[in-house]
Formats: structure tokens, sequence, C-alpha cells
């Protein structure tokens, strides 16, 4: 299919061509763009708000409007599109490989504007071959300056992962479990008919399949491998809309491989249909969970280990440390396979056992030539086998081992000594590095498997260290279902380093946003009701005693091995009264409340309110009430249709005046009511 009328108007920016042709919206061309995706990718801003229902849509190689106005630096679309945040491409394209944000996109090209739009939604995301933004940094076009662009990244964070506490008995553990900790999602028809359209999908048009292929040809052989990428997205980018002609076997072969993907994509919808669940199985203990995607039937986690199902593997980490008939444990399966982010995941839950003969995980990973799975498992190299064998023993007598596995088995695990009131925690590997600290996974014999953070604070800002202390200041006496639990905090001002020892828990709120919508999934609205309960009722506690949290986002609300939403990273959190009188302003800029705009910003108790509505908008409608801090300030978000009394209440939440917000526990008590 050819340009429609529409997207002829889009991309000229032809505001009233757009509107009388607004009958061709959701129509995409050969290359699956839509009309939105023209006018991103030319800048025209004042047609989006027409377009806003192709929002979330994505293009045969998964672009969407929001990566091409971060490809030209049109920083006006950008703050209408950041409801597309979160999303990848799917294929390799070019020299750039699948899995790019748009925010590596805007870093590539050297659009600091962007990349600081982008950077709240996206640090930390990366791409199929582990790269994150500061990558595409390095590998930019060698004769631009990135120095804003550096500066802006060069402490990109990684969302927090947090753990499963492991230090339970058995029983407490199934009396706390919940099967229904995951979203539902479609039903088996809604596969099926995914699959039966895949089926009828058009074939492509020989002049534009080899429209691409020409560009391709065009744009190799220039120079390293970043400066290729980058002269490839500039040129798709001036060249995208030329037509030529193409050899009809070459045609044949490219249609082909677009439809095996529309295939197996379809195929992937029907695998994941799931099955209605025992009441045995649907057992919850006197708290509400926080649901997400439900697991086939027949799921369990050595069985999504062995597949490399991330969403189902989450779901029964509650049988962390259960062995196959063998010995083996689901952390071994995925180490012998290969499955790295499996065993990213389980390692810090299983780390350390062995099976029926005595091999570790890591003892796996060696002999499958694993090498990225051997690197996550060294802190098990010291183990030895039935027959007293080491993993380097087990390299060794394997042909070319010695060369290629053994010095990877040598080389230097960089774990930090722990202060000596610290020295029950067992250090069992890194998870990351924040904006602000390292975080490790550890263990103790009181409080199982945890999450502890390392913060060296010797050469940071004052403002930072202040941040820290009073972190480490507040969190030990907060105790609440719905606040993180912190065990321990420990200030080393000698060594300039602090320590905090927290729950681990399995994924934040923000993972389970950008999962709905890259599977286009809206959020049911007893979700959303248990959702605010959940925050709500955290707020309510900390604003008891007189605490404002100040950043409340997705990213900054963790999901517990239960099921239960926890509020945390409470390094902004203030006095009420003391917050009043601040002059700076902090938070994340689309989740502020109006009055922190103002010359002397407040901040007060609603402001966290604010935050949570605009939360709840975004559960309720798939996007952000606002595109940028002038609408926050002045306009009014478009109505949420269809939700019931979710909409009067979220549109309260996002009253320009505070004093007409509801407190949080007056949200509380409305939640639990409709919830």
């Amino acid at each position: 299919m050819s340009l429609t009328a529409l997207m002829k108007a889009a991309k000229k920016g032809d505001l009233e061509g757009v509107k009388r042709s607004i009958g061709e919206l959701g129509k995409k061309d050969e290359y699956g763009e839509t009309a939105l995706m023209e006018a991103a990718w030319m800048g025209h801003a004042n047609c989006i708000p027409l377009l806003e229902k192709e929002i979330g849509m994505q293009n045969n190689i998964g672009w969407t409007a929001l990566m091409w106005a971060a490809l030209n630096g049109h920083a006006d679309c950008v703050r209408l599109l950041l409801s597309e945040v979160g999303k990848r491409t799917t294929k390799e394209w070019f020299e750039s490989p699948p899995g790019m944000t748009a925010l590596m996109i805007a870093t590539h090209q050297n659009h600091p504007e962007v990349v600081q739009l982008l950077l709240p939604y996206e640090q930390g995301m990366k791409d199929s071959e582990g790269h994150t933004a500061q990558w595409y940094v390095e590998n930019g076009d060698s004769d631009e300056n990135f120095s804003q662009v550096r500066e802006l990244l060069k402490n990109e964070g990684i969302e927090c992962i947090v753990q499963l506490n492991h230090g339970t008995s058995n029983q407490e553990r199934v009396n706390k479990l919940t099967t229904g900790n995951t979203f539902l999602s479609r039903d088996l028809s809604l596969s099926r008919s995914a699959l039966d359209k895949t089926k009828r999908e058009p074939p492509h048009s020989n002049q534009d399949v080899f429209l691409l292929k020409q560009q391709v040809q065009k744009t190799t052989g220039k120079a390293s491998k970043g400066h290729k990428m980058n002269k490839s997205l500039q040129k798709v980018s001036i060249q995208r809309a030329q037509e030529t002609g193409k050899h009809p076997t070459e045609a044949r072969k490219e249609t082909s491989s677009l439809k095996d993907q529309l295939t197996k994509n379809s195929d992937d919808l029907t695998y994941s249909h799931i099955y209605p669940k025992t009441p045995q199985e649907c057992l919850t203990d006197s708290e509400d969970r926080f649901v997400s995607s439900p697991a086939r039937e027949d799921s369990s986690l050595i069985s999504s280990a062995i597949q490399g199902d991330l969403n189902t593997l989450r779901r029964h980490l509650d049988q962390a440390g259960q062995k196959d008939s063998s010995g083996m444990t689901a952390l071994m399966h995925a180490a012998s396979r290969g499955q790295t982010e499996v065993v990213r995941l389980l390692r810090p839950l299983e780390a350390r056992l062995q099976d029926g003969r005595g091999w570790t995980a890591l003892m796996h990973a060696v002999r499958g030539g694993h090498e990225e799975c051997i690197g996550l498992l060294l802190l098990e190299r010291d183990l030895k086998d039935g027959e007293g064998r080491t993993a380097e023993d087990v390299a060794n007598g394997l042909p070319d081992g010695k060369k290629k596995i053994t010095p990877l088995l040598r080389r230097k695990v960089q774990l930090p000594d722990l202060p000596d009131e610290l020295s029950s925690f067992q250090l069992t590997g890194r998870l990351g590095r924040g904006a602000f600290g390292t975080v490790f996974s550890a263990w103790s014999e009181e409080h199982g498997n945890c999450a502890l953070k390392v913060v060296e604070y010797e050469e940071m800002e004052r403002t930072i260290v202040d941040s820290l202390r009073r972190e480490m200041g507040t969190i030990p006496s907060l105790e609440h279902s719905h606040v993180l639990r912190y065990h321990r905090v420990h200030d080393d001002p000698d060594n300039g380093t602090a320590y905090l020892v927290m729950d681990w828990c399995s994924g934040t709120l923000l993972d389970e946003v950008r999962g709905r919508g890259e599977r286009g999934e809206p959020f049911r609205d007893e979700e959303v009701w248990r959702c605010l309960r959940e925050m709500a009722s955290g707020l309510a506690y900390l604003h008891e005693r007189g605490l404002v949290h100040r950043d409340l986002k997705p990213g900054n609300i963790f999901l517990a091995p239960n099921g239960r939403l926890v509020l945390a990273d409470f390094g902004l959190v203030r006095d009420a009264a003391r917050s009043r009188q601040m002059s700076t302003v902090v938070g994340t800029e689309l989740y502020m409340a109006p009055e922190l705009y103002d010359p002397e910003p407040q901040y007060s108790f609603p402001v966290d309110v604010w935050a949570l509505g605009v939360i709840g908008y975004e559960m309720c409608t798939g996007r952000l009430p606002f595109p940028g801090k002038i609408a926050i300030s002045k306009e009014e978000p478009p109505a949420i249709e269809g939700r019931g009394e979710l909409g009067p209440l979220i549109s309260r939440m996002l009253s320009k005046n505070p004093k007409d917000r509801p407190t949080a526990q007056a949200v509380l008590e409305e939640a639990e009511w409709y919830g």
C-alpha cells in the first residue's frame, strides 16, 4: 500500500489536509509507516494531536513515531510522544542492532535536548547486544562534539533489581505466595485472530522493498561501524520517500523474510495463551496482590528457565531452590543453555547450589561454552564436584577449553570488602550500577536474599551526600507493607562509603507499564484500583509521619515477591515543613505538580497525590496526561473515558490547585470502596 492522503498531508504539515483525511487513521504503508510517523519524522508537531490514535504503533522493523522524532532532533514532537517511551526496534537495520530505543537514537544523532527529555524514562535500557545509550555516544559521528550528551549520560542509571527473600520457612512462604501475580493476557481467540490476520497480510511491493536494499548498499563501507550507522540513519531520513525498481526474485525473498517474522510473532501470541488457574493455585494471603501476566498452567520455574521465558519465570520465583530428578536447579538449566538474562535473574536466588553429582551452575555454563553466563557465575569457581573437580578442571577437559574458557575463570571479581558491622552478609554477585551507587546481591542467615547498595560518596557533590544521609536517617524507622523495607544501613565516613541493605523485589511498576505497552494490553479497572490503593496506602503512611516523597514515578515503585507494590527510592524524601521553604526543584518532569514550576516551588503532600494521579492516568490510558511543563501548568488532560469512577478520582488528583486535590488517605479510602 502506498502513501495515503492522510500520510501525505501529515508529511507536509498540512493541518487542513489531515483533518479532511482523518478517516484513514491507523493505516500503514509498505514499510508499516503511519501518518503519525510521517509527521514526527518531518517535525510537524501541529499534526500530532490529531493523529494521537496512532500512538504506540510500530513499523515493520519496530520503529515508532517517537523514534523518528528523536532521529531528527524534533524535541517539540518528542514531548508530545513521550507515551511511546520504552519501545524498542525489533530488527537489525543498516548497522543498528535490534532493541534500540528512542534515547539511543537521539544519543547517536547528538541531540542533547531530546536526550534530556528521554533520559528519565529509558535510561539503563539495553539493545540486543547489551549496549546502553552511553555506548552510542562513543560510536557516533566522530566529527561531532558530543560533550553535552556525554555529560547528560555520565550517570546513566539502571532500574534497581530487587530480590526474593529466601530466609522464611517453606510454610511461611506458602502462606505468603500468590499465583495471581501476573496480569491477565488476551484469551486464545484473540491470539487466533492475530494469527489469521498475519496470514492475510498482503505482500510488499517489489519497488518499495528494493528501496531499503538500495539505501543499505549506499551506506556500507564508509567508515567504522558507528560512523556507518550514523550516516545510514541520516540518509534514510532524506531518501525514504524515493521509489525505484527491484528484481522479482529478490523481492520475493525479502517479502518471504518479512512474512516469516509476522508468522513468528503470531505464533508467540498463540504460545503465550494461558488457561484458568485452579482454586488451589490461586491462594492469596490477607494482602491483595498486584496482578501481572499469568503463567501457563503447565509452567514451573525450571521449565520457564529452560524456555528462557522471563515473564513466566518471574511468576515462579517462589520455587527457587527446587531441583529436578537429577538435582539440577532452574539456574543450572539456564546456564547450560546460555540463557544469560535468566541466569542474571536467578543467580542471587540459586547461586552456589550443586546437583546430584556436585556440579554447579558455573560448571554447566563451562561445559556449554557460554561465556556471558560464566562471567556471571564466577563466585562459584571455588566449589568442587563429587570427584573433587573445580570449574577450571571441567574447562581444561574440553577441546580448546584451556585456551578459551580457563582465562575467563581466572578473571578477578570486583566485590567490595564489607565492614565488620555487615560481616553476616555474603555478597553473591553484582547486579549493576545506578546513578549513585552499585547494587549487589547478598545473603545472610537472618534476612535471606537481599539487595545491598554500596555508595562511595567521598567525591560526590555536597547535595548528593546530604540526600544520601537523609535517606539513611529516614528509612530505618519506616515499617509498612507498602514501603520498601531496609534491614540495615551503615555509614563509614573514614572511607567515604555508605551501605544500605534492603529487601529484594522482583521488578518495578515501570517494568509492568512498559510490558503492557509492548504487548498492547490495557490494565483492567480492578488492577488500577488495586495499584492506587496500595500506592496511596504507602503515601498515607509517609504523610502521617510528616514526610513528602517528592519523586513518585513507576520506576520508584517496586514489585515485592508476594505481588505487593512498595514505594522506594527515599533519597528525595523530606520533612514537609522543611520542604515548603525549598528553592531547588527535584523530581521527574512529567510527574511533577504545577506548583513546582512556580518561581517559588511549594513542596507539600499534594505534590505526591498529583504524581499518583499521573501514574493512575497512565495506567488507564496507556499514555501520560501532559506532554510537558507548559501543559502541566496551563492545560487540562484529555478526559479518561470508559473507566467508571476512576476518571473522576484521577481528575481530582490532577487539579491545578493543590487545595482541590484529595489527600492520600482519601484516595486510599475511595480505592478501598471501589476496588
